[in-house]
């Protein structure tokens, strides 16, 4: 388990190294001014050259990215280019909120692709079957934003159940909080749940057809506890390994969602950067988006190795 851990780890790092090299280039190389973004378009050609020289963006892209790598390892992501605010004291407070919307996103997924991938390979091309994997489909090919829009028209402005947007911390009303927070997670994890159906259907039916599955079926065990029990716990090991991933793309996705119901959180910064071509911001948020998705991978891969050993030593050979 240890020389898991260390492998992991030891991957992590590079990655991340990779990820702010690619990202720093795309982010340099894409059509737009940051000084004219910043400073407005009435400046003058004479203030937009004095803010690129106070901000280093007139030196060569290397020694801009060694620059800023190496206040980055310091823990100093930089100052926006808009409001002059340190981009750490935004992301420590947007963080959270962008980490609660992933999480019950994913929470949500999980609920629904757990027990109907489940029940669709237990009724194999049953009616049951067909009615559950065709509800796969659509969530699958439905956009997150078009499902959003969805639940707003029809329990925001129809039914007027849940507020269409705004955001209020867990801490101050955990109730408003819950009832703002339902509709941009189910949106996000109905969508995400789509795959990780599919993946639990398939490895349970893979499942179900082994040999001491039908032996504790033909011995008079419930149906229930042998799949409950034994049948599901087998099947995990690739589902949470497909779940670390549809997390990340959850965590990542949030872009638009936030944007929609008016949430301050990580995605809504990194929509900003972009339209603002504020480096700093965009950097900085991604790069924590990249450092959130690498350790949800870790830590899946530390849970499948105690649900089976063998899985992951399996693939660290590969």
């Amino acid at each position: 388990m240890l020389r898991v851990v260390l492998s992991r780890l030891g991957a992590f790092v590079p990655t991340l190294l990779v990820t702010s090299v690619i990202l720093f280039i795309a982010v340099n190389v894409v059509p737009g001014s940051a000084a004219r973004a910043a400073l407005g378009i009435d400046a003058t050609p004479q203030a937009i050259a004095r803010f690129e020289h106070e901000q280093g963006l007139d030196r060569p892209l290397h020694v801009q990215y060694l620059d800023w790598l190496g206040k980055a390892l310091r823990g100093d992501l930089g100052s926006s280019f808009q409001n002059r605010v340190p981009v750490s004291k935004e992301i420590v407070m947007r963080l959270p909120i962008t980490m609660q919307l992933a999480v019950m996103a994913f929470l949500v997924a999980i609920l629904v692709a757990l027990p109907l991938g489940s029940l669709a390979a237990y009724y194999h091309q049953k009616p049951a079957d067909i009615g559950i994997t065709l509800f796969a489909t659509l969530m699958g090919a439905v956009p997150n934003f078009w499902l959003a829009t969805l639940l707003i028209l029809l329990f925001g402005l129809t039914l007027r159940w849940l507020p269409v947007g705004g955001y209020v911390s867990l801490w101050e009303d955990p109730v408003k909080n819950l009832r703002q927070m339902i509709m941009p997670a189910l949106s996000l994890g109905l969508v995400s749940s789509a795959l990780l159906l599919r993946i639990m259907r398939a490895d349970m039916i893979e499942v179900l057809g082994s040999d001491y599955i039908r032996s504790a079926l033909a011995k008079g065990a419930s149906p229930g506890v042998v799949i409950w029990r034994h049948a599901v716990r087998n099947a995990l090991i690739p589902f949470l390994t497909v779940g670390a991933v549809e997390f990340g793309w959850l965590f990542g996705g949030v872009v638009i969602i936030e944007d929609i119901f008016r949430l301050p959180g990580l995605g809504s910064l990194v929509l900003v950067g972009i339209i603002n071509r504020d480096y700093p911001v965009l950097l900085a948020s991604v790069l924590v988006i990249t450092t959130v998705v690498l350790t949800a991978n870790l830590v899946v891969d530390l849970v499948a190795l105690v649900l089976d050993p063998r899985h992951v030593q399996t693939r660290t050979v590969q």
